[in-house]
């Protein structure tokens, strides 16, 4: 363990040692709630790779830059997120390389070393993304579908609907749309056939909340 602790506080180490001490505490800050991460990665999780408005010279810079977040895998995932396992595997991989080929700690040894270190670890950064990436488009598609559930009509399918749950069916241009519905706390419980809008989504876009477009009989 003081091996350990020695190595990533050497003098080609203790850069990466720094960058990580960084990123970890970053994540707790996220994990304490000290920080939103939604805010945080502003325009990040939405990453858009439409570069058809851009014209000469910033076409050229924006499809190199989009050519390469395709290739290394940030154009997927949030640029904080796959940041943060560029910087993890760049300080292994830096500490087994040196710990193997640099053995005296010489410092022009040590700066060489960085471009194949530089090289596994964006390859084992693209891989670890991968399902990470379906995660966030799976996130991605669920808030589509919220935004474009919500504030339309529908009619009840389910025997009820109260604030446990039921299913609302919504005309759509090609088959209905069936989605999971509930009251608010404390409103009126709809029956087979109510006429209902949706208001919004749940937190995690898993169901609806919806109210009477007329008075309902109950309420």
């Amino acid at each position: 363990m003081l091996e350990l602790l020695y190595a990533s506080i050497s003098p080609h180490q203790l850069p990466l040692t720094v960058l990580l001490a960084l990123v970890v505490l970053y994540w707790l800050l996220i994990v304490a709630g000290l920080i939103d991460l939604e805010t945080d990665m502003g325009g990040d999780a939405d990453f858009n790779l439409d570069t058809d408005s851009h014209h000469g010279h910033g076409a050229s810079t924006g499809g190199i830059f989009v050519t390469a977040g395709r290739f290394f895998g940030f154009a997927d995932v949030p640029i904080i997120v796959w940041g943060s396992f560029l910087a993890l595997f760049m300080w292994f991989s830096s500490l087994v390389l040196n710990h193997l080929y640099n053995a005296t700690h010489a410092p022009a040894t040590a700066l060489l070393l960085l471009l194949p270190n530089l090289a596994v670890s964006t390859l084992a950064t693209k891989l670890t993304t991968i399902p990470i990436a379906k995660l966030f488009k799976a996130m991605a598609d669920a808030d589509t579908e919220a935004e474009t559930v919500v504030g339309r009509s529908g009619i009840v399918v389910s025997v009820d609907v109260d604030e446990r749950g039921g299913q609302l069916q919504i005309p759509g241009l090609g088959a209905p749309v069936l989605v999971n519905v509930r009251t608010l706390p404390g409103e009126s419980t709809f029956k087979k056939g109510d006429e209902a809008k949706v208001t919004q989504a749940s937190a995690d876009n898993s169901f609806f909340y919806i109210e009477p477009i007329t008075p309902n009989p109950e309420s």
